[in-house]
């Protein structure tokens, strides 16, 4: 039993000690804390059509400014693809969880498919210095509603939205102004020396 007890004790000691295990680099990094980034590529796929949401040109545009604008509040970002130290190359699956509301007591308060219940974030970020991946990291957010004083709020709307019959497609504003804030989290998390 003491033999068990001390295994157990070293294995959660070496998981404590190793770095995130969605960096993934061919050498050990460092990238300086205040690194700039630009964004080279970015590409988002959106999964879950209805023509009450925003179409798919919206949802990239709107991620797309919202990236950008919180890594120059950060100032992170460069006023050029040359001064930058890193290039970005930004994939993202946004996936709509769109309510089905086909039979039951549902169906006589909303029409089917209005309600956007949450959003599954998936994306991986290359990053690139002289044309060479330094590293990548990917992530899979699944399931994502809102949350927050924000979210409450938002939460409401979509609630008054089911007993209207109205829907909740103003919620997709949220998302797409507050997903991008996940990247640039892991960005910040790179190791940096």
């Amino acid at each position: 039993m003491r033999v068990f007890a001390l295994l157990l004790a070293l294995s959660f000691l070496a998981g404590c000690a190793s770095k995130p295990p969605y960096y993934i680099s061919p050498a050990p990094v460092t990238i300086p804390k205040n690194a700039t980034y630009w964004l080279d590529t970015f590409d988002v796929e959106v999964v879950g059509k209805n023509e009450r949401f925003l179409s798919d040109d919206k949802v990239r545009q709107q991620l797309g400014i919202d990236l950008v604008d919180r890594l120059l509040k950060a100032k992170r970002y460069a006023t050029s693809k040359e001064k930058a130290d890193y290039l970005l190359d930004v994939s993202v699956i946004y996936t709509r969880r769109i309510q089905d509301t086909k039979g039951g007591f549902m169906t006589t308060i909303v029409d089917d498919n209005t309600i956007l219940a949450s959003v599954d974030f998936n994306y991986q970020v290359k990053v690139k210095k002289a044309d060479a991946q330094v590293l990548h990291f990917s992530q899979a957010r699944q399931g994502l509603m809102p949350s927050g004083y924000k979210g409450d709020w938002q939460n409401m709307k979509t609630m008054a939205g089911v007993l209207t019959n109205s829907g909740n497609s103003n919620v997709e504003t949220f998302y797409t102004g507050a997903l991008s804030r996940f990247i640039v989290d892991d960005l910040r998390g790179i190791p940096s020396r």
